[in-house]
């Protein structure tokens, strides 16, 4: 146990180990190409965190357009149906055979009126006639 005092208080001189020139170049390239290939995928990581942004700024547009586009077919199938009601409610038999009674005074022709013309295939159409 005493060794081990005697041991662990003896001094020894230390010499302090400096970089020789030779190494110390080295250790400067190793720097710097560690900084070098930290700042490129620095710049890697940023590149592409701007591809990913883009991507999602380009899908919310996109969306955006598709829901615009969405609302207007709405709107232009609405219109249409509107449009398909009314042309109904012009078109029908009773509504037109009022307008030409009321508005415009038509009658009902008598039966002497009528002339019931019949075309078969054997006679020819002759204008004029």
């Amino acid at each position: 146990m005493q060794q081990a005092k005697q041991l662990s208080t003896v001094r020894r001189p230390v010499t302090p180990t400096q970089p020789t020139r030779e190494t110390r170049p080295e250790t400067q390239k190793a720097r710097r190409l560690r900084k070098v290939k930290f700042i490129s995928i620095a710049l890697t990581c940023f590149a592409l965190s701007l591809v990913v942004v883009a991507q999602y700024s380009s899908l919310v547009v996109t969306s955006y357009s598709l829901s615009e586009a969405r609302a207007e077919l709405s709107s232009v199938r609405e219109s249409a149906r509107e449009y398909e009601l009314k042309a109904a409610q012009l078109g029908a038999v009773n509504r037109i055979d009022q307008i030409a009674r009321e508005e415009l005074g038509m009658v009902e022709p008598e039966m002497g009126q009528l002339k019931i013309i019949s075309a078969s295939q054997s006679e020819r159409y002759r204008p004029g006639e």
